[in-house]
């Protein structure tokens, strides 16, 4: 039990640790490495479609999404499996980015993390429902009502104040649904 509860730890800092040094590095490291699909169509760096979701807007936006990061990680976690949390988390920045070329290409760029963490927020609530928890069903029954306030409120105005750029909804969207595709087709964690 120990050695999982510090395996996910472990997961959890592997994810948290790029998103702090690039907003360590300030400026020049978000405009390099954040998602920017001008770059990626003419420049050819594709890899802003992984960075773009490590990198933010600031230091309220990072501390905002470490927290959800480190809940989910707790809550969901051990549904997953470290090797699924980190799975989870590269193939869901890889999913939302892609989303983003096809359906968005007027999104001229994007930051944050908090598209991944829907992803492991529905990734690991759709396991702990398949293995057998009806916890599982109030985790996803949060996750549709927060994407539900996400479309559908004003909840994002204020958000949006506090880290200093706008939120963009369709990321945690195309990040829940990334999340459901990798919660079922995920093994099963030990």
């Amino acid at each position: 039990m120990r050695g999982d509860f510090l395996s996910l730890l472990l997961a959890g800092l592997l994810i948290a640790l790029p998103a702090v040094a690039i907003t360590l590095f300030g400026d020049a490291a978000f405009t390099a490495l954040r998602y920017d699909n001008m770059a990626m169509a003419t420049e050819g760096e594709w890899w802003r479609g992984l960075t773009g979701h490590w990198t933010h807007l600031g230091i309220e936006h990072l501390l905002i999404n470490l927290a959800g990061l480190a809940l989910l990680t707790l809550l969901v976690g051990p549904w997953l499996g470290a090797g699924g949390l980190l799975l989870t988390a590269v193939l869901g920045a890889v999913s939302i980015s892609g989303a983003f070329w096809l359906f968005h290409p007027d999104l001229f760029w994007y930051a944050g993390l908090s598209g991944v963490t829907s992803a492991i927020w529905a990734a690991g609530g759709l396991r702990g429902l398949r293995s057998g928890s009806w916890f599982a069903l109030l985790v996803l029954l949060a996750l549709a009502i927060k994407l539900a306030a996400d479309f559908f409120t004003n909840a994002q105005v204020s958000v949006s104040q506090l880290i200093g750029g706008p939120v963009v909804e369709h990321a945690h969207l195309y990040g829940a649904i990334a999340g459901l595709v990798l919660g079922a087709i995920l093994p099963r964690a030990r």
